[in-house]
């Protein structure tokens, strides 16, 4: 009975110590390296780091030596020791389809399962890009329930990936407006070119120079526009005219530069303040990066593999062509805001995982299971840096959703959104990169995942306005089905 008595108190403190970390008003990180990415994106530029950081509510207070933040330790603050560990700010993934991976379903277990994924591979924001009237009506019926845990960035459609337009519907909602606890209205979504449409692949549309190198039989030869360069200007000018930012899926050559000379004829040389972006940029000419940077157009951009080169070889793209593909060094070397995204889960499930999209970046291999069969051949020629990885999917993911002032980096006043790795991407080889496993995920300064605190915190979820404080224990398996 004694026993008994005993492990039922050791039940009870380790329950307290849960519940008080992950609600705690006031909570101090120590003993870890803290990448603050509030440098430049040059790669030879020593990157910022602290030792300890103070999160007091939903922001970070302070950063520093762990002396200066374990001097500010008041009563009731909770104190974590990292044991060494690495913190970055809360990944940020601005184009995804998180959200979309439950609209089949229309249900709610769902996105809490897709949430649940996001959280343990760390990320904290994503950009959600296919957004309609009736799936923007579910998510708020969702949000209103308090279950949303990431910060959610929508982008309402203006048509349809198989061309069909919606129309100025998003109009009706207000550019940058909170649409409810973490759910944000960012932009409208455009789709230049046809994307996944009733089963078929996208179709990338190509310019009379990419065309000569078509074969014949490609199915990329009759691939065509849905706007013309007229027609998308207006579209971007109605909606620049309002303050919503553009995010326009474009992977040809022809329908990426057609979607810059859009975007540059709204701006006539004016500062890009809405952020319009491309999403996608797949295939580059030369002479476009400069209409990138002459307008200040955002590039969000995905892994690079030698299986979906391969799948575009098989679909007829040329062989002359494969010069164009994925220039993320070229682009790099210009002075271009880009952003690394996962497109999830069109590229696969792994996608999410922050640590395989720097490995494929930076290698140029991609272990990706959408891509099977025989392609290991890595693609080295536009590989980059890991810092330039995670710059692109923090402080400048953070840029890319017009964010940065409050998320994308660890200093006072910004939201306190970071994640601890068991390992430093910096400092590990390259093959290496690919093991680090997310140990602790926070949100609005609230641990919403945690495999890793001296032993004490266990997986669980947590606490909002409209629920207790109680923790529950979460799958570490769940995925999107």
């Amino acid at each position: 009975m004694k026993k008994l008595n005993t492990l039922v108190c050791i039940f009870f403190v380790l329950s307290f110590l849960i519940v008080d970390a992950a609600c705690a008003k006031s909570l101090i990180l120590h003993n870890a390296t803290f990448y603050t990415m509030t440098g430049s994106m040059d790669v030879t530029e020593n990157m910022e780091t602290v030792s300890a950081v103070y999160i007091q509510g939903s922001k970070i207070k302070a950063v520093g030596d762990d002396q200066t933040i374990l001097a500010m330790r008041k009563p009731g603050t909770v104190v974590i020791n990292l044991e060494g560990k690495t913190v970055f700010p809360g990944f940020i993934d601005p184009h995804t389809h998180l959200f979309n991976g439950a609209q089949p379903y229309f249900d709610y277990n769902t996105l809490d399962r897709v949430q649940a994924m996001a959280v343990e591979n760390g990320i904290t924001s994503f950009g959600n890009m296919y957004t309609d009237q009736e799936w923007l009506d579910f998510i708020l019926a969702y949000a209103d329930k308090g279950r949303v845990r990431n910060r959610v960035f929508l982008y309402l459609n203006f048509n349809h990936s198989c061309g069909d337009v919606f129309g100025n519907w998003y109009e009706a909602y207000a550019p940058k407006e909170a649409l409810a606890h973490n759910i944000w209205v960012n932009g409208i979504k455009i789709y230049a070119e046809r994307s996944v449409c009733d089963g078929f692949s996208s179709r990338p549309v190509f310019s009379d120079d990419l065309k000569e190198n078509l074969p014949e039989d490609s199915l990329y030869q009759n691939s065509r526009l849905h706007l013309s360069e007229d027609e998308l200007s207006a579209v971007i000018q109605r909606a620049d005219d309002l303050g919503y930012q553009v995010a326009i899926h474009a992977m040809g050559d022809l329908g990426i530069e057609t979607s810059l000379l859009a975007i540059a004829s709204v701006l006539e040389g004016k500062p890009n303040i809405n952020r319009h972006m491309i999403l996608h940029n797949s295939f580059l000419r030369d002479d476009m990066f400069e209409l990138y940077e002459n307008s200040d157009i955002v590039a969000l951009i995905e892994p690079f593999s030698r299986c979906e080169l391969n799948t575009y070889l098989r679909r007829g793209i040329g062989d002359d062509n494969i010069a164009y593909y994925k220039r993320w060094y070229d682009l790099s070397l210009r002075d271009i805001h880009m952003a690394l995204d996962s497109d999830w889960p069109s590229y696969g499930e792994q996608t999410i995982n922050p640590m395989l999209k720097i490995h494929a970046m930076v290698t140029g291999s991609n272990i990706f299971t959408v891509y099977s069969g025989e392609c290991d051949e890595p693609i080295e020629e536009q590989t980059l840096e890991v810092l330039q990885c995670l710059k692109m999917m923090t402080i400048e993911a953070a840029y890319a959703l017009r964010a940065e002032k409050k998320i994308g980096s660890i200093m006072p006043g910004k939201f306190a959104d970071l994640v601890v790795l068991s390992q430093d991407p910096m400092m590990v080889d390259l093959e290496d990169i690919k093991n680090i496993k997310v140990l602790m995920t926070i949100i609005n300064g609230k641990v919403e995942y945690g495999e890793y605190v001296n032993g004490r915190l266990k997986m669980y979820h947590f606490c909002s306005s409209k629920r207790s404080c109680t923790p529950s224990i979460s799958d570490s398996h769940l995925r999107h089905p």
